[in-house]
């Protein structure tokens, strides 16, 4: 089933990047089909896992990678959902970030692939009603913040390659529908205000853990110094927009500066998530996935 979720993903993938190559209508719900399929069969994994293990499914490395491909999807589709029935914006480029989070969500279940699957034991920390709280909040919010990655990477390849100047001859109305198709530095900061206070969600429910299962709210373990990092760039992102109008950086170059903190953020949660354990400190963390 895992292996069927990968190649419906990269299905996805490809049937995005033609959607954005061809333009036809049909294409943007061949695309939407072949990912909610992925989604789908991603659902089923998780819910067999979880009945399997009897435990939430995201207690070691396999489990949190398949989750988070998992919420991945589910963020990205109800992106996608909102901008065809709430928005209204049925030529929306959004296709493009369609792709990218199909290659994130695609990663993270390739990766699940390559690890021991075996259910173990959940150890005492983790025997928690905090894990379900806690847990979900970061990876919703990680897969919120993953949207603004990509949007941050399509927005700077068009400010490097492609005009923002409407031609002459282009109508009013057409020109409404450019600046809904392409406003990418919009979608980021609207993508990072639903990931952040997930994010915030999660480190306070993460510290009420800690005080529970090990006496203390915070202990600078390598896990919750990183998280803090992670907290602290997006924080600093959040209030930016209102800061950057006091400065002498030119208005045209603000959102390519936004969109470049965005490129350094996220690979910081990435390493939060899954790089932590390359750290020689993370010998006595508490908090690292289990292999």
């Amino acid at each position: 089933m895992l292996d069927l979720t990968l190649y419906v993903y990269t299905a996805a993938i490809v049937a995005y990047i033609v959607r954005e190559i061809w333009r036809a209508k049909t294409m943007r719900w061949v695309a939407f089909g072949l990912f909610a399929g992925g989604f789908i069969l991603n659902t089923i994994v998780v819910l067999n896992r979880w009945a399997e293990a009897n435990h939430a499914p995201m207690s070691d490395k396999y489990e949190s990678f398949v989750f988070f491909g998992w919420s991945i999807a589910l963020v990205y589709l109800i992106f996608e959902l909102v901008t065809i029935f709430i928005v209204k914006v049925h030529e929306s480029r959004l296709g493009i970030i369609g792709a990218l989070q199909g290659v994130l969500a695609a990663w993270m279940i390739c990766s699940a692939l390559g690890i021991d699957n075996t259910i173990k034991e959940l150890p005492p920390a983790l025997q928690s009603k905090w894990l379900v709280t806690h847990v979900i909040c970061y990876f919703l919010s990680y897969s919120a913040l993953s949207m603004s990655f990509s949007a941050a990477i399509v927005h700077l390849v068009r400010k490097a390659f492609v005009s923002d100047k409407p031609k002459e001859a282009a109508a009013a109305g057409t020109v409404v529908q450019k600046k809904k198709d392409y406003s990418f530095d919009k979608l980021a900061y609207i993508a990072v205000s639903i990931g952040f206070p997930f994010l915030t969600i999660g480190l306070i429910t993460g510290s009420i853990w800690a005080k529970g299962a090990w006496g203390t709210y915070w202990g600078w373990d390598p896990k919750e110094i990183w998280s803090l990092i992670s907290w602290l760039v997006y924080l600093t992102y959040m209030h930016l927009p209102l800061m950057l109008p006091k400065t002498n950086i030119k208005k045209s170059f603000r959102p390519i500066l936004l969109s470049i903190i965005l490129l350094i953020a996220f690979p910081i949660v990435l390493f939060t998530f899954m790089g932590l354990h390359k750290l020689p400190s993370s010998v006595d963390s508490d908090h690292i996935y289990a292999e």
